[in-house]
């Protein structure tokens, strides 16, 4: 299948052309007959081949679904950020230092087969409850204390994913022309929910060791505004992670700006449960804490949380109901049985020590490529390289492109225009040499 594809986006094949015999090509391939028709009868199945009895195989006049996997040109400023989703999703570019999740391999999907094999994971014939899945909310009540936040399962809400939750909380608190205050560089999805919101985005500079807290003030002061969207640990995309001075510096920021906070931690699971958490300061009081299974286990199974104080946990309820009833019970089931039967404890101590050794090789490479990597590393998936002199100013999300090589553009992680050039860089894919060559080159 992998042939017939290369030949055909390579030009060697072309709409109409007959491919070879299954004899001919089961002896070039070296394999059994069958698996040649199996090959070619998926190849059918997916509009690329059409089959006419008695004469053979054939390119399909329409193969729109290579179209959709045709390298993607980064082009048009700003516009072209918002292909980065999507890029994320197609995976038309080989190389991916840019990708904001693990590569598939490593999300141990044998764990998850077994688990969903247990009778327990089994779905019920009624909808879940609006809050979600309650042995889950209760087990996440356990997490978070060992995080030092204190709650309970009435202040704790499912959501598909992370970015479900923070959904939730802008259609509840965000209207059309309120100032909301961001970090910069920062998280392009959120600054894409808050533009269709109507919000008016401020930016607030992020160090390495987390926000820059006199920025922070004037830009709460100046703005007016009542919210401030934070990663305070493993931070999307700089990497760093917030100090405990640096945290207790933003409480005492948003008690005295009246700051409704909104912390984000979807890298949780893989970090201390000692790390400096703004709820843990706060105990839910001003902070919404918004937690994802999502980016340690597989995307698809899209569970995660929100924390709050009772009464704000009531209201993100009521918007769940209102938008979408209610989440998946069979996939929060089949997460609490991964951590009930503790292959999720497991995995995660594999995934820690995977982390850990793609980072280093990444820096090592990074560093050897001439670009410098700020430490102490946050423990997440990402790293943040400033871009040289000579890149500033080109396109090399484009250039990268060309090269199949996936570059976020610098310009999709900022809302103002006068931020210093770099971009993400994710650990799993960073240590890549062709990567790494061409990265050296652009110096």
């Amino acid at each position: 299948m992998e042939d017939v594809l290369a030949r055909l986006r390579s030009g060697a094949l072309q709409a109409g052309d007959r491919l070879r015999s299954v004899r001919e090509e089961s002896e070039l391939q070296g394999v059994a007959k069958n698996t040649v028709v199996e090959a070619y009868l998926r190849l059918v199945a997916q509009g690329v081949v059409n089959s006419k009895p008695g004469a053979g195989y054939f390119i399909a006049r329409n193969t729109p679904q290579l179209k959709a996997q045709a390298m993607p040109s980064f082009a048009d400023g700003a516009r072209r950020a918002k292909m980065i989703l999507t890029e994320q999703l197609e995976q038309s570019l080989p190389i991916r230092p840019g990708d904001g999740r693990l590569p598939p391999d490593w999300l141990d999907p044998a764990e998850q087969r077994r688990a969903i094999a247990l009778p327990r994971v089994a779905a019920s014939d009624s909808y879940n409850s609006s809050w979600g899945f309650l042995p889950l909310r209760e087990h996440l009540c356990g997490v978070l204390a060992e995080r030092d936040i204190q709650c309970h399962p009435g202040q704790v809400l499912m959501t598909y994913g992370g970015n479900h939750g923070t959904d939730l909380v802008i259609r509840c608190y965000v209207r059309p022309g309120d100032a909301v205050l961001v970090e910069e560089p920062g998280y392009y999805p959120l600054f894409w929910k808050l533009a269709a919101a109507g919000a008016r985005i401020v930016g607030v500079r992020r160090l390495h060791d987390g926000p820059d807290l006199a920025d922070l003030d004037e830009k709460a002061r100046s703005s007016g505004a009542r919210m401030f969207f934070t990663q305070p640990l493993a931070h999307n995309p700089v990497g760093g992670s917030i100090t405990s001075g640096n945290a207790y510096g933003v409480m005492k920021i948003a008690e005295a700006r009246n700051l409704l906070l909104v912390e984000s931690d979807p890298f949780a699971d893989i970090l201390p449960v000692t790390a400096p958490r703004l709820a843990a300061l706060d105990q839910l009081k001003r902070v919404i804490y918004v937690g994802s299974f999502s980016k340690t286990l597989p995307g698809s199974f899209r569970v995660g949380y929100v924390a709050a104080s009772p009464d704000i946990a009531a209201e993100l309820n009521e918007m769940k109901v209102i938008t979408i009833i209610s989440t998946s019970a069979q996939n929060e089931r089949l997460v609490y049985s991964l951590i009930q039967d503790a292959r999720y404890l497991k995995y995660l101590r594999r995934l820690r020590e995977r982390i850990a050794d793609a980072a280093a090789q990444t820096v090592a490479g990074l560093e050897q490529a001439g670009f410098s990597v700020p430490r102490p590393l946050g423990d997440g998936f990402y790293v943040w390289i400033r871009f040289s002199d000579a890149m500033r100013g080109q396109d090399i999300s484009a250039q990268a492109a060309r090269q199949g090589i996936f570059i976020a553009p610098p310009e999709a992680f900022t809302v103002s225009p006068d931020q210093e050039p770099g971009t993400r860089i994710n650990v799993a894919y960073g240590s890549h040499p062709e990567f790494l060559a061409w990265l050296a080159k652009q110096r």
